[in-house]
């Protein structure tokens, strides 16, 4: 680790509450999403900063977002294994939970993948398996825009899964992948859940803020946090200032999302998932290039583009936070990874699923 790093943490353990830090050090510490696609991957200089924060655990978007065809999805996929691979004396692939642990016991970062968006499929929900045999375990459908398999978050129409959708949740949960309802459409992820209920499984919003906190198009209802924790799923909580809002994303507005999120459903759902970026004009650039997937936010929400993403030493001050709001020492440490491990390792199992009528 750089030695900035490890001072910029060190810092921020200072500040905290003793029984915070204790608790941090001593859990499974998991951060569902980093945005980690050709533009964004980078093997040494991010992912040593989540180490130096104390993180133990990254789930890796591992696709262009969006639109990513199936050719350009599996290559940069290929890549990643390979420079997972190549640093194996720090870091390990793990596609089950017993991995996860055995990575943390040695040292080394535990690395899942996902993907954010259904065209890696090119329409084929054969495909699920395959992805699934290359490590993919957590998957969504749309990004914000439409696509053929489901609404997405941003448009003004709310039509729910489409016939291929549903058969590719079908096929997520018969391979054993979770199903993840971020950048989908309300009617879309109450569907998945729908289903994921049906199954016997249960689902996420793996990067989503409280609509009743900040009414921004990103963030989700309470009907579909209720839904997702009815599933026994886990939602967690996002670090973009646009979302919170904060153009700063500072740690109080983070806790006023996963607050809310306790407080309606309870600590068993809530997780962590900072969607932390390094190059945040380039990510802005983006966003202005493609309007579809990203229309500005209705009137009366304020419009946070240039807004900055939470930093991974903000993870031990958001559990400073929860400290001292009171949480038990249990509900911390199932905020900070628990949650996720349970969650994923009924995920992560096969479903069988009734025939289609």
């Amino acid at each position: 680790m750089g030695h900035g790093q490890g001072e910029a943490f060190e810092r921020t353990r200072d500040r905290c509450d003793p029984r915070a830090s204790r608790l941090y050090q001593e859990a499974l510490v998991w951060d569902m999403t980093m945005p980690f696609s050709e533009v964004y991957g980078e093997f040494d200089l991010t992912l040593p900063r989540f180490v130096a924060a104390g993180v133990d655990v990254i789930s890796l978007t591992v696709q262009n977002l969006p639109g990513a065809d199936i050719a350009r999805a599996t290559m940069h996929l290929a890549r990643v294994r390979a420079g997972i691979a190549a640093r194996s004396d720090r870091m390990m692939l793990c596609t089950s939970v017993t991995e996860i642990r055995r990575a943390k016991a040695t040292g080394k970062l535990a690395l899942i993948l996902n993907h954010q968006d259904g065209s890696p499929l090119g329409g084929m929900p054969e495909l699920v398996e395959v992805y699934h045999r290359l490590g993919i375990r957590v998957a969504l459908l749309a990004y914000n825009a439409k696509n053929g398999l489901a609404d997405g978050c941003a448009e003004r129409t709310d039509e729910g899964l489409t016939s291929l959708g549903r058969r590719v949740v079908a096929a997520m949960l018969s391979s054993g992948m979770l199903c993840d309802g971020t950048h989908m459409g309300r009617r879309s992820s109450l569907e998945m859940a729908e289903i994921c209920a049906a199954a016997g499984r249960p689902m996420a919003f793996t990067h989503s803020n409280a609509h009743a906190v900040y009414p921004h198009y990103r963030n989700i209802t309470d009907e579909q946090m209720r839904a997702c924790a009815a599933t026994g799923g886990v939602i967690g909580v996002n670090g973009l200032g646009e979302f919170l809002p904060d153009d700063e994303a500072g740690t109080d507005a983070i806790f006023a999302h996963l607050d809310h999120i306790v407080t309606l459903v309870g600590p068993r759902h809530a997780g962590i998932a900072m969607d932390y970026l390094r190059d945040e004009d380039r990510f802005w650039a983006s966003v202005r290039a493609t309007a579809s997937a990203w229309p500005d936010p209705p009137g009366g929400v304020r419009q946070g583009r240039g807004s900055r993403f939470a930093q991974p030493e903000q993870i031990l001050e958001l559990t400073d936070r929860m400290v001292r709001a009171g949480y038990p020492d249990a509900a911390v440490t199932d905020i900070l990874g628990e949650n996720w491990a349970r969650l994923c390792e009924a995920a992560w199992q096969p479903a069988i699923l009734e025939p289609a009528a």
